[in-house]
C-alpha cells in the first residue's frame, strides 16, 4: 500500500513549541511503518496558515492525488488540522478524497471508521476552528482599539504611505502624491467637470495611476479629510495622521456625488419585527424575501413577508412563516441523549489536548524564567562597568519585549484551560435550546442563530423550509442518527440519557 505524508507549521513559534516539520515527518513514517504503508511522496508546506484551502503545497498534493490516485492508498498527517482548521473545508477535503478511495489517517487522532471515530474527528475540527476563531477575535480586538486610537491598520490609499511612528505602531504619511489628490477634490466640489474630465487633467499633469473606478473610490474615502470609518463602527472616528484636504471639502464633496448631505443608512436592514427579512429565500426568484405592515379596510395593520420581485405573487402572514421556522428549529434540534455523548466525547477530546497545553504551559515558564535570568545578569554587567547605558537599555528592551511576548502567550493558555470547559458547556445549552434561544433573543440574536445554523440559502416552499446547507454539528447529531448508528460513549465516560 503507498501512502503520502503532508506536513505542515504557519508560524516559526510553532516548530520551537514542538510542531515542526522534522517531528511531524518521524511521526508519519513511524505511523506509515507501522501500518505497513510505503511512502512514495512527501508534501512539506511552510510558514502558510490553514485557515484557507488556497496553501501551494496542498493544491500540488491534490492535483498529484488526482494524478496517481490509483497507485495511492492514504494521505498521512499528523493532525487533522494540519490540513485545515476550517471544519467545513476539512469534512469536504476528506469526502473528495474517499471518492478517489484514499483515506486521510492521523498519527495522534481517532481514524476509526465507525459512527464514533467520524463524530470524535468533528469534534476535534471543531475545537481547531474554535482555536482559530479565538485568534482572528483577538487580532480583530486589537484593529478596532487601533481605529479607536485614530491608527490606520491596512495598505495606505494612493497619497499616503504606510509607516511607524516613534513607538513602533502604524502611521500613515502624505507622499508626493498627496497634492493630486488634493486637487482631484477641488476638482470634483467645483461640480463643473465629470470624472473622466478630471482625469483627463491630472493625466495632462503627469498623474495617470488611477481608472474612473479608483477615483469613485477615492472621492469617497474618508481617510483623506483625516477620518476613519470601518464596518466595525457606525460613526466616523477621528485618525492621527495628517490629512490632505479639509472635512468642509471632502463633505462638500459627498454632498455632490449623492445629490444630498446624508451620514447616515436609509433603512434599517435588520428590522426587529421582521427576523426573517433578508434571510428566507423565494423558491421561484431566488431573492430574499423583504417583509412590512399593511392596512385593512378597518385600518388595522398586518404583518406580512413577501417576495421583492415586481410581478411574484408570494405573499405570507409574519405569524404564519414565523411560527413554521420555529417548528423548523424545533425539528432539527439534536436529541438530549445525542448531546449528551457529544459533551462525552468533547470533554475527552479536551482533556487529551489539556495534557499538551499543560506541556506547552510549562515550557513558556521555563522560557520566562530563562529571559529573566539573563534580564537579571544584564543588569549586574551594567553594574559591573561591561555594559554601558546605551547597551544596556538596548538589551533591557530586547528581553523586555520577548519576556512580554512569552507571558501573553502563558496568559493565552491559562485562559484556554479555564474558557473551554464553559465552551463545551455553552455548546450543550445551545444544542438544547435551539429554538427557545431564537424565541425569546432579540433581533441581532435572532440573525446570528440564524446565520449559525443555516450558512447558506434557505428557502420556504409549499408550507415547508429546505435549505442547502446546515451547520455541520446538526447534520451530525440528528435525532434519527441514535437508531442508525451504535454510538459508543469514550472510554471511561457514561453519558446520563434523559427523555
Amino acid at each position: 500500500m503507498n501512502a503520502i505524508i503532508y506536513c505542515r507549521v504557519s508560524t516559526k513559534e510553532q516548530a520551537e513549541s514542538g510542531f515542526s516539520l522534522d517531528a511531524q515527518e518521524k511521526s508519519c513514517r513511524e505511523f506509515a511503518n507501522k501500518n505497513g504503508y510505503e511512502v512514495i511522496k512527501v508534501f512539506i508546506e511552510k510558514g502558510e496558515s490553514a485557515k484557507t484551502q488556497d496553501r501551494t503545497e496542498l493544491q500540488k498534493l491534490i492535483k498529484y492525488v488526482i494524478n496517481k490516485k490509483k497507485h495511492i492508498t492514504a494521505i498521512i498527517i499528523w493532525k487533522y488540522d494540519r490540513l485545515t482548521r476550517n471544519l467545513s473545508d476539512q469534512t469536504e477535503l476528506v469526502k473528495n478524497f474517499s471518492k478517489l478511495n484514499v483515506r486521510v489517517l492521523s498519527t495522534t487522532e481517532n481514524n476509526e471508521e465507525n459512527s464514533t471515530g467520524k463524530l470524535m474527528r468533528n469534534i476535534i475540527g471543531s475545537f481547531a476552528q474554535y482555536e482559530n476563531d479565538v485568534k482572528s477575535e483577538r487580532t480583530i480586538s486589537g484593529m478596532k482599539q487601533a481605529c479607536k486610537d485614530g491608527r490606520w491598520c491596512w495598505p495606505a490609499p494612493i497619497g499616503y504611505k504606510n509607516t511607524r511612528d516613534s513607538s513602533n505602531k502604524p502611521l500613515i504619511v502624505p507622499t508626493e502624491d498627496s497634492v493630486y489628490i488634493k486637487k482631484i477634490f477641488e476638482l470634483a466640489s467645483l461640480d463643473i467637470y465629470k470624472q473622466t474630465e478630471i482625469l483627463e487633467l491630472l493625466k495632462n499633469e503627469g498623474f495617470n495611476p488611477i481608472s474612473k473606478n479608483m477615483l469613485n473610490r477615492l472621492l469617497r474615502n474618508p481617510l483623506y479629510c483625516g477620518l476613519i470609518k470601518v464596518k466595525w463602527f457606525d460613526e466616523y472616528l477621528e485618525a492621527i495622521h495628517e490629512p490632505i484636504v479639509s472635512k468642509e471639502l471632502f463633505f462638500k464633496v459627498q454632498n455632490l456625488i449623492n445629490d444630498k448631505y446624508n451620514l447616515h443608512s436609509g433603512k434599517l436592514r435588520n428590522h426587529p419585527d421582521f427576523p426573517l427579512r433578508n434571510f428566507v429565500m423565494c423558491p421561484s426568484c431566488e431573492v430574499k424575501f423583504t417583509g412590512g405592515w399593511s392596512t385593512g379596510r378597518k385600518g388595522r395593520k398586518y404583518a406580512y413577508y413577501n417576495c421583492r420581485t415586481r410581478g411574484c405573487s408570494f405573499n405570507i402572514k409574519r405569524e404564519v412563516l414565523e411560527v413554521r421556522f420555529l417548528e423548523f428549529l424545533k425539528e432539527i434540534q439534536p436529541k438530549r441523549e445525542l448531546i449528551n455523548l457529544f459533551q462525552a466525547i468533547a470533554n475527552d477530546v479536551w482533556n487529551q489536548n489539556k495534557l499538551d497545553s499543560m506541556k506547552l504551559k510549562r515550557k513558556l515558564a521555563a522560557q520566562i524564567k530563562s529571559l529573566k535570568d539573563r534580564r537579571n545578569k544584564v543588569e549586574e554587567l551594567l553594574i559591573n562597568g561591561t555594559f554601558d547605558e546605551q547597551i544596556y537599555k538596548r538589551k533591557s528592551e530586547e528581553l523586555n519585549h520577548e519576556i512580554l511576548s512569552n507571558e501573553i502567550s502563558l496568559q493565552e493558555y491559562n485562559n484556554e484551560i479555564e474558557e473551554v470547559g464553559r465552551y463545551i458547556e455553552f455548546c450543550k445549552y445551545f444544542l438544547n435550546n435551539v429554538s427557545e434561544i431564537w424565541l425569546k433573543g432579540d433581533i441581532n440574536l435572532r440573525r446570528k442563530v440564524q446565520n449559525l445554523i443555516f450558512p447558506d440559502r434557505i428557502y420556504f416552499e409549499n408550507e415547508e423550509f429546505r435549505t442547502t446547507e446546515i451547520a455541520p454539528v446538526f447534520n451530525l447529531l440528528k435525532g434519527n442518527n441514535i437508531n442508525k448508528f451504535n454510538l459508543v460513549a469514550p472510554t471511561g465516560f457514561e453519558p446520563v440519557f434523559q427523555p
